[in-house]
């Protein structure tokens, strides 16, 4: 190997120990960063999917409507009572605007009586679906096992209705409590 051809193969070898010195340099903080993959989950094709074992589910859920459209029907009456309160409001028809007042008034009661007693009955029917949802506990179960193998942090309900069963499963290393706790004891 000649002089020249040396110099130029050493050449050749530190550009290329420089380049991946900074590929290195460049890749260290990406690589440091934990990447936070989200996954989410349309429940309510899982549970059609196991049409038996959801029975009772479906029957909790179809409840839930039933009694959240009464509430909307009710409600929309009351609605119906309000816009004719303010009709009679501007005609100073002050005698329909007492008696549709009283009305108003009944009908809010009830819609609040109403939707107490339906929410205790909705809570125990959770409470028994929860006691022995085998099934569900199997569902969340498998979507923990999925979401760990597939690198998932977090896994979210796609069509949630209720707020409190939109996050459905998530991993321990988003969970950033700890360092909250400690951020405001110190900033104290």
């Amino acid at each position: 190997m000649s002089a020249k051809s040396l110099i130029s193969f050493r050449q050749t070898q530190a550009r290329w120990a420089i380049a991946l010195l900074f590929l290195i340099i460049g890749i260290l903080p990406v690589a440091a960063q934990q990447l936070t993959r989200v996954a989410v989950i349309d429940m309510s094709r899982v549970m059609a999917a196991f049409t038996k074992d959801s029975a009772a589910l479906k029957s909790f859920e179809q409840k839930k409507a039933e009694i959240q459209a009464e509430v909307d029907k009710k409600a929309a009456e009351i609605k119906t009572l309000q816009a004719k309160k303010s009709e009679a409001q501007a005609r100073q028809d002050t005698e329909l605007v007492r008696s549709l007042d009283s009305e108003i008034a009944k009908k809010t009661a009830e819609l609040k009586e109403y939707v107490a007693a339906r929410q205790n009955e909705l809570d125990l029917m959770a409470k028994a679906l929860s006691s022995s949802a085998s099934f569900l506990q199997k569902v969340n179960d498998t979507i923990a096992k999925v979401a760990t193998s597939e690198g998932y942090s977090l896994v979210l309900n796609l069509k949630s209705q209720d707020p409190n069963s939109i996050v459905l499963w998530y991993s321990s290393s988003v969970d950033i409590t700890d360092e909250v706790i400690l951020a405001l004891n110190q900033s104290q």
